[in-house]
């Protein structure tokens, strides 16, 4: 067999590619591409994400304790790329991205209009994880547009996948 030990979480993937989105104290708002997220818990509904300690959305997280989830689709591809290229501290990405929000239910991160799937969360802890910070948190609401959701499954085709690198893919 052979030994992955510097490429582990290759292991792990595909994963679904959501635009993590976030706010700050000050109410400036940042969107990131990102894929490593995980349910932690069915009952009560809790997940965990990872970001890097360097990214702009880490620090947002840290001060207001909320983040969404916002699963794009196919046709948001170029918006995956732009928000998984650039920092929030230089570039307003919604705008670079053209991508429209809207108020969350619950939670002052807002959503992404277009988006098929969301996740407002609360951080419970954030854990060191290495180079990443795992942000534990509670779904306070999630929902879904069904027509790409059927039987509580995501159709093919429907969500992007990121194979780990620089690679997204459609199932």
């Amino acid at each position: 067999m052979k030994n992955l030990s510097e490429n582990f979480y290759r292991l792990l993937h595909p994963k679904i590619v959501f635009f993590l989105t976030s706010v700050g104290k000050n109410g400036r708002i940042n969107v990131m591409s990102c894929a490593w997220a995980t349910p932690a818990s069915e009952e009560p509904p809790k997940i965990i994400v990872c970001v890097s300690k360097e990214h702009y959305t880490a620090e947002l997280i840290l001060e207001t304790g909320e983040f969404a989830i916002n699963i794009p689709q196919k046709s948001m591809e170029k918006a995956i790329w732009i928000c998984g290229s650039k920092s929030g501290r230089k570039a307003d990405k919604f705008k670079e991205a053209g991508l429209k929000i809207f108020k969350a239910h619950t939670i002052s991160a807002p959503l992404i209009e277009g988006c098929i799937g969301f996740l407002e969360c609360k951080v419970q802890s954030a854990i060191d994880a290495g180079e990443c910070y795992a942000f534990l948190a509670d779904v306070l609401k999630s929902s879904v547009e069904e027509k790409y959701f059927v039987k509580n499954l995501w159709i093919s085709e429907s969500v992007p996948m990121h194979l780990g690198g620089r690679k997204i893919v459609y199932f």
